[in-house]
C-alpha cells in the first residue's frame, strides 16, 4: 500500500511541476503582493550582429540574444544600441501569454567600399533568381565580351577567380560587349540584343558560349513566352496571399514580390509605390496592411524581406518594412540606375569610378555591411 502511494505521490508532484512549467512558459508569474499569478507576455530580443545592448523603456535589460519574460501586458519601446552601427527601435505590444520575437538587423553607420572589378563595366544587369550580375568589358582585347559575377557566396570575387565568368568573347564579326541583354525569367539564359542589325542570340548563365545561338526568327515567341511565364509566376504567388492582396496588386504596377513571398511593392495610378505586408508587426496575428514608399529613384528588396533598399541619385538607404523607419548606408557618386544586393544581405554592389584617371569606364563596388 505504501508503495503505491508513493507511486501516486510522485505521479502527483511531476503533474503538479509539468502543470507549472507549462504555466511557466506561457507567460505566468507568482504575484507575492498579492498572493495571485498574473499573466504576463514575453519578448525574445534578437539582432544581426549580436552582442547589442537592449533598453527596454529607457532601462538597460542585457544584450541579445535576450529573452524578456514577466512584462505585463501594455506597450513598450525596445530600443537596440550597438557601437558602430545605426540604433535601432521599436514599440511592441506585449500580451499575456503571447511570445513576440524581435529581430533586429543593424546596420553600420560607415560602411566600408571595396573594387569588384577593375577594367571598365557597361550595363551591368542583375538576376535576384540566380544570384548573378552580368556585364560588358569592352577592354582589354582579351577580356572583351559578355561576363558574369556569382554572388551567392560571401567572399568577395575579382577577375582572379572562379565567381567571375566569361559568357561570350567579341568577336571580329560580332561585338557582343556592345550589345544589351535580358535575364530568362529563371535566370538561366540571356537574350543578347545586336542593335546593328537588329539580331538576337541566346546564351547559358552558367559557362562560357563558344558559338552562341541566334533567335531572330524565334524572338518574338520567346519573349512572349517570358513574359507569360512571369505573369503566371507572379499572379500564383499574390493569390497565396489572399483576396486583399489580389484586389491591390490589381491596381499596381511595377510589382516586384519579397523573397520569401508574403509581402510586394508595387506602383499606383498616382505615381507612389506602395508595400503590401501580409504579417505586419512583430506579434502574431496582425491584420495585412499596406503602406506608402518613401520617394525613391528604385528600389530593392533586401534578402530578409523585412526590409527594402531605397535607392536615389547620390544616396542608398534602406527602409524597415515593419516600423517604416530609414538608414542611410552609402552617400556619394555612383549611377542610380543600377544597384544590387548580396544573398546574405552582406552587401550591396553599386556601380561607380573612384578613380577616373585610370579608367573612363566605371566598376562595380561592394559597399560592405557586414
Amino acid at each position: 500500500m505504501k508503495k503505491i502511494l508513493s507511486i501516486v505521490g510522485f505521479l502527483i508532484i511531476v503533474g503538479l511541476l509539468t502543470v507549472t512549467v507549462v504555466f511557466y512558459a506561457r507567460g505566468y508569474r507568482p504575484n507575492l503582493n498579492n498572493g495571485s499569478v498574473d499573466s504576463t507576455g514575453v519578448v525574445s530580443v534578437r539582432s544581426n550582429p549580436d552582442g547589442a545592448k537592449v533598453f527596454v523603456n529607457g532601462n538597460e535589460k542585457g544584450t541579445t540574444d535576450l529573452d524578456l519574460s514577466s512584462l505585463k501586458p501594455g506597450v513598450y519601446l525596445i530600443k537596440i544600441v550597438k557601437e558602430g552601427f545605426s540604433d535601432w527601435e521599436q514599440k511592441v505590444e506585449v500580451k499575456k501569454e503571447v511570445v513576440n520575437v524581435v529581430y533586429a538587423v543593424l546596420f553600420p553607420k560607415a560602411p566600408s567600399l571595396r573594387a569588384l572589378t577593375f577594367t571598365g563595366v557597361v550595363g551591368p544587369l542583375f538576376s535576384p533568381t540566380t544570384n548573378k550580375i552580368v556585364f560588358s568589358v569592352s577592354s582589354p582585347e582579351d577580356k572583351a565580351g559578355i561576363w558574369s559575377l556569382d554572388i551567392s557566396t560571401n567572399t568577395l570575387p575579382s577577375f582572379f577567380t572562379k565567381d567571375i565568368n566569361k559568357l561570350l568573347s567579341d568577336t571580329p564579326e560580332i561585338i557582343f560587349s556592345k550589345k544589351t541583354f535580358t535575364f530568362s525569367p529563371d535566370g538561366k539564359e540571356l537574350l543578347v540584343h545586336n542593335g546593328l542589325d537588329n539580331s538576337y542570340y541566346i546564351i547559358n548563365t552558367s559557362s562560357e558560349n563558344q558559338t552562341p545561338k541566334e533567335v531572330t526568327l524565334d524572338v518574338e515567341k520567346i519573349q512572349s513566352d517570358w513574359n507569360k511565364i512571369k505573369t503566371e509566376n507572379q499572379a500564383r504567388d499574390i493569390k497565396k496571399l489572399g483576396p486583399e492582396a489580389q484586389t491591390l496588386a490589381a491596381a499596381l504596377t511595377q510589382i516586384t514580390l519579397s523573397p520569401e513571398k508574403e509581402k510586394f511593392f508595387g506602383k499606383n495610378k498616382a505615381g507612389s509605390f506602395l508595400v503590401f505586408d501580409k504579417n505586419p508587426g512583430v506579434a502574431p496575428n496582425k491584420e495585412p496592411r499596406s503602406y506608402v514608399l518613401p520617394k525613391a529613384l528604385h528600389y530593392l528588396w533586401y534578402p530578409d524581406s523585412d526590409h527594402l533598399i531605397l535607392v536615389r541619385k547620390s544616396s542608398i538607404s534602406i527602409w524597415a518594412v515593419d516600423n517604416q523607419k530609414e538608414i542611410t548606408v552609402y552617400t556619394g557618386v555612383f549611377d542610380p540606375e543600377f544597384a544590387a544586393v548580396w544573398p546574405d544581405g552582406s552587401k550591396i554592389v553599386v556601380l561607380t569610378s573612384l578613380n577616373s584617371a585610370a579608367s573612363s569606364l566605371p566598376n562595380l563596388y561592394a559597399i560592405e555591411l557586414r
